[in-house]
C-alpha cells in the first residue's frame, strides 16, 4: 500500500462526509472554504487543509454531516495489521487522559465480523496504549469528548478522529420528537441544485432593489424555507447549533482562540446579512395545517425575519418555487395523476419570473405534473433513492401527457359489449372483464359490485421493471375512466406462482363486501388474501349444484369459503357437509350461510375441519351429490404427505365414489391446465365431460381456466 505524500506541518487530511450524490456539491463548497485539494469519494470528499479550514467547514458547510481528521491509513486485513496501525498513533495527542471517547467502527476483516466487537476491540487497543505509559486511562462515554472513527474496506483501514461534537446535518432548531421528511443538509443540497445560490448572486450583482422570493409548497417537513433563508442572510449553520454541538472542544488539538475568531466573523456576517432582509420574501404553504404550523414554529424558533404563511406570490415577483412530492410504491396511478397534475397547474400559474424544483422518490411519475423539466438529478433521502427535477420555466404542456391507453380502453369496451347479453340477465355483480387479452397489459380485472380487483401477472424477464410499471400505471388510470369506478375502489395485487400456503396468507387490511350470483349472497375480501373468497370461473357449476340438490345429501370437499355449500342449501339439500383444513375458511363459510338467512343446524349443515384426503379414507357416510374441486398442489403443515392433483386424483376420485349413493353424481373439477384424467377412471365409471357448460361467458376467452366432469356409477 502506497504511503501518502507527507504534508506541511500545518496541513492535514480530512474526510468530509455527506449524503450520497451530494459529493460534487460538497467538493465545490470545500474549495470555497479553503481546501487546498479535494477528491470526491463515496458519501464524502477527501480534502487537504489546515485547522482553520476544518473550523470553517464545521461552521459554514451546509452539506456536511461529519468531519474526520485522518490519522492513519494502511493495511487492516486482520487484527494484527490493524493493531500495528492503531499503535502507530500517539493517542495522547487526540484524547485527554481524563477525558472520554467512543469508537465508530464500520466494515469487516478476517478477524472482526461484528462492528460492536470491532469498536470494543479498538477501544481496548487505545486504552492499552495509555496504560503502557502508566498514564490515566480515558473513559468510554455515550457523549464523548472525541469520536474515534475506524473504517475497514477490502483489507485496508483508515483511522481518524471526528472534530464535530454532534451530527453536522442539524441546525439546532428542530424538535427531536417531530418527524421531518428531509435532513437539513439534504434540503440545502436540493436548493443548491435548484439554483437558489445562483439567484442570490445574480440579485446581489444587480443594481436594482429587486425582491427575491422563495416559495415552499408542502413546507411542513422539508426545511427548504429555513435553509434558503440561511443562505440569503449569510448565516452559518454552526452559529445555530452553537459551539457545544458543533466542535469537539476537548480534543487536545483544539485552538479555542482560532475558533472564537471564526465564530465572531460568522456573527458579523450574519448581522450584515440580516440588514438585507427587505430584499427577500419567504412564503410557506401546506395543505396540511399541522405541517404549516410546524414550519412556522421552526421559523419563529430561529427568530428569522417574518415569513408569510398560506399565501402565494403576486404578479411581478420572481424567484424559486420548490416542493417535495409524496409518493408510495403501492399508491395507485389513478390517485397520483390528479394530485400531480394539480401541482403542475399551481406552478404554471406563478408569475413568469419563477423557476421551479420538484423532489420526489425515484419511482414517482413526475411527468404527471405535465411540466417541462430542464435537468434531473439523483439523490438519496436516507435509504430511499430520489430524484430532483429543475424547471427553468413553469409552463404546462398544452396537451398533457397521455396516460390513458387507448388500446387497453378499446379492449375493455369490446369486452363489455361481448358481455352485454350476460350482464343484462342480472345473474351476478361479480365477473371477469379482462384477462391479459393484450400481452403488454398482463392483468386480470374482476368486478365485484362497485369495486375492481386487479391482479398483475409478474412480467417476464425480458420486460424491464420500469416499462412494466409504466404499463401498470396506464392501466390503472384507464380502468376508472372506462368502467366508471372510483379510483379508490381499485385493489391491486401481483399474481405469481405461489409456494406452499402463500396464497392463503394475509396480504393487507380487510376490504370486505357482499356480492350476489343466482340469488345467493357471498362475502368477498379483496385485500387480505391473494384470492377473494369466490372463484368466479365456477359460477355455472355452483348454480348447477343449486339446481340438483333438492332433497339430496351433499358433500363439499376442499370447500374453501363454502360457496358451493350455500348454493346446495339454497337449492333444498337435506344435509350439506363442508370439509376443509382451514378454520378461517370454515368460519367464512358459516358467515356466508348466515348472510343468506340459513339458520344454523348441527345436523343439516356441518363444517368439518380436516384434511379432505385423510377424512375421505375414514368416512362411513353416504352422499347423493359430491363436489370435488381439489387444489393443484398442496403441502400444508397439517398434511403428512404432499398432494398433487395429476398424481393423486385417481385415488381421490375412488375414495369419493365409495361414499356416493348408486344414483348419485360426483362433480370433479380442477384448475391444472395440463391435467389429464386417468383413463382408468373412464373405464371404471360413467364419466361425462362437462367442461364446456361449466365455463361462464366472462371466461370464454380462457376456456382452460378449469376442467370439469360429472362422474356416476355405471348402470345408475
Amino acid at each position: 500500500m502506497s504511503t501518502p505524500t507527507p504534508l506541511p506541518p500545518d496541513q492535514h487530511r480530512w474526510f468530509v462526509a455527506c449524503p450520497q450524490f451530494v459529493e460534487p456539491l460538497l467538493a465545490e463548497e470545500l474549495t470555497v472554504l479553503g481546501a487546498v485539494t479535494v477528491k470526491i469519494g463515496h458519501a464524502g470528499v477527501l480534502a487537504q487543509g489546515d485547522l482553520a479550514f476544518a473550523y470553517r467547514v464545521l461552521l459554514w458547510s451546509r452539506l456536511v454531516s461529519r468531519l474526520t481528521l485522518q490519522l492513519a491509513q494502511g493495511y487492516g486485513k486482520d487484527q494484527a495489521e490493524l493493531a500495528v496501525l492503531l499503535q502507530g498513533i500517539d493517542w495522547s495527542r487526540h484524547i485527554r487522559p481524563d477525558g472520554s471517547f467512543r469508537v465508530r467502527f464500520s466494515g469487516q476483516n478476517d478477524d472482526i465480523r461484528n462492528t460492536r466487537f470491532g469498536a470494543q476491540w479498538v477501544k481496548d487497543q487505545i486504552v492499552d496504549q495509555f496504560r503502557s505509559h502508566d498514564a490515566q486511562r480515558p473513559d468510554s462515554s455515550a457523549h464523548p469528548d472525541v469520536m474515534v472513527s475506524v473504517n475497514l474496506y477490502s483489507g485496508k483501514a483508515s483511522v481518524g478522529v471526528e472534530l464535530n461534537a454532534g451530527s453536522l446535518h442539524t441546525r439546532g432548531y428542530r424538535d427531536p420528537e417531530q418527524h421531518y421528511a428531509l435532513h437539513e443538509n439534504l434540503a440545502a443540497a436540493l436548493l443548491i441544485r435548484a439554483g437558489w445560490p445562483a439567484l442570490l448572486q445574480a440579485q446581489a450583482a444587480a443594481e436594482s432593489r429587486t425582491v427575491l422570493t422563495l416559495l415552499a409548497l408542502q413546507c411542513g417537513a422539508d426545511g427548504f424555507l429555513i435553509e434558503a433563508a440561511l443562505m440569503a442572510y449569510d448565516m452559518a449553520p454552526g452559529l445555530l447549533r452553537g459551539a457545544a454541538a458543533t466542535v469537539a472542544s476537548r480534543w487536545p488539538g483544539h485552538d479555542a482562540g482560532l475558533w472564537a475568531s471564526l465564530m465572531q466573523e460568522a456573527r458579523q456576517r450574519r448581522d450584515a446579512g440580516l440588514l438585507q432582509a427587505d430584499r427577500f420574501r419567504f412564503l410557506g404553504t401546506d395543505t396540511d395545517a399541522q405541517g404549516q404550523a410546524q414550519a412556522r414554529s421552526d421559523w419563529e424558533t430561529l427568530g428569522l425575519p417574518g415569513a408569510a404563511w398560506g399565501t402565494m406570490p403576486t404578479e411581478g415577483e420572481q424567484g424559486l418555487v420548490v416542493t417535495r412530492l409524496a409518493f408510495a410504491r403501492e399508491e395507485r396511478a389513478a390517485m397520483v395523476r390528479p394530485r400531480y397534475a394539480a401541482i403542475g397547474q399551481t406552478l404554471a400559474t406563478l408569475p413568469p419570473g419563477f423557476r421551479g424544483a420538484l423532489f420526489a422518490p425515484a419511482e414517482a411519475p413526475l411527468a404527471m405534473t405535465d411540466l417541462f423539466y430542464s435537468r434531473s438529478y439523483r439523490f438519496m433521502n436516507g435509504r430511499q433513492e430520489s430524484q430532483l427535477w429543475t424547471l427553468d420555466n413553469l409552463t404546462q404542456k398544452v396537451r398533457p401527457t397521455v396516460w390513458v391507453s387507448e388500446d387497453f380502453a378499446n379492449r375493455l369496451r369490446r369486452n363489455l359489449r361481448r358481455l352485454k347479453p350476460f350482464l343484462k340477465r342480472g345473474e351476478t355483480n361479480a365477473y371477469r372483464i379482462y384477462d391479459a387479452d393484450i400481452p403488454e397489459f398482463a392483468l386480470a380485472v374482476d368486478r365485484y359490485g362497485d369495486w375492481l380487483h386487479v391482479q398483475e401477472y409478474a412480467p417476464p424477464a425480458s420486460i424491464d421493471a420500469r416499462t412494466a410499471r409504466q404499463r401498470l400505471e396506464q392501466a390503472l388510470l384507464t380502468l376508472p375512466a372506462v368502467l366508471d369506478v372510483d379510483p379508490q375502489h381499485i385493489v391491486l395485487k401481483q399474481r405469481r406462482r405461489q409456494r406452499g400456503s402463500e396464497q392463503y396468507r394475509k396480504q393487507g387490511e380487510a376490504q370486505a363486501l357482499t356480492v350476489f350470483e343466482h340469488g345467493v349472497k357471498f362475502r368477498v375480501n379483496l385485500t387480505e388474501y391473494l384470492d377473494t373468497g369466490l372463484f368466479l370461473d365456477h359460477r355455472p357449476m355452483r348454480y348447477w349444484v343449486q339446481q340438483h340438490s333438492r332433497e339430496r345429501t351433499v358433500l363439499n370437499l376442499f370447500c374453501y369459503t363454502g360457496a358451493v355449500s350455500v348454493h346446495a342449501a339454497i337449492g333444498g339439500a337435506k344435509r350439506v357437509d363442508s370439509v376443509d383444513m382451514s378454520q378461517t375458511y370454515l368460519n367464512w363459510a358459516q358467515e356466508n350461510f348466515r348472510l343468506n338467512g340459513i339458520k344454523p343446524s348441527p345436523y343439516a349443515w356441518r363444517f368439518i375441519r380436516a384434511n379432505a384426503v385423510e377424512w375421505l379414507a375414514g368416512c362411513q357416510g353416504r352422499y347423493q351429490l359430491i363436489f370435488l374441486d381439489p387444489p393443484t398442489f398442496s403441502n400444508s403443515r397439517r398434511m403428512q404427505d404432499s398432494f398433487d392433483v395429476q398424481r393423486d386424483h385417481a385415488g381421490l376420485i375412488e375414495a369419493a365414489m365409495r361414499l356416493l349413493e348408486p344414483d348419485g353424481v360426483l362433480v370433479f373439477s380442477n384448475n391444472f391446465r395440463r391435467f389429464r384424467l386417468d383413463p382408468a377412471m373412464v373405464a371404471q365409471y360413467a364419466v361425462q365431460d362437462y367442461h364446456k357448460p361449466s365455463i361462464p361467458a366472462d371466461f370464454s376467452r380462457d376456456p382452460n381456466i378449469h376442467q370439469c366432469w360429472l362422474i356416476r356409477h355405471r348402470g345408475a
